[in-house]
């Protein structure tokens, strides 16, 4: 029984490293207001090579305005409820 334990555990173990590992590492959607940052800024750019997550955004995005667009997509925006007073005038 302590061996069928120890063998399921391992199986578990050897599943999950390999989940691990195997997970995609790329910039997501909802990192594009980082990459505005990142891609606004002349010193990332010019030092892309020496920084991986330069690379990873350029590669993402492109530019700065698509990073942008991106961004504001993934804001949510929800507008105020206007209330209006009937006893007063416009």
């Amino acid at each position: 029984m302590i061996k069928k334990i120890i063998l399921l555990g391992i199986i578990t173990l050897i599943v999950s490293l390999t989940f691990l590992i195997k997970t995609d590492k790329t910039i997501k959607e909802t990192d594009a207001c980082l990459c505005t940052e990142i891609l606004n800024n002349k010193k990332f750019l010019d030092n892309k090579n020496k920084m991986p997550s330069v690379k990873k955004c350029i590669n993402s995005f492109e530019d700065f305005e698509n990073a942008h667009l991106r961004c504001i997509q993934t804001i949510e925006f929800d507008p105020p409820e206007i209330k209006r007073d009937s006893l007063k005038s416009i």
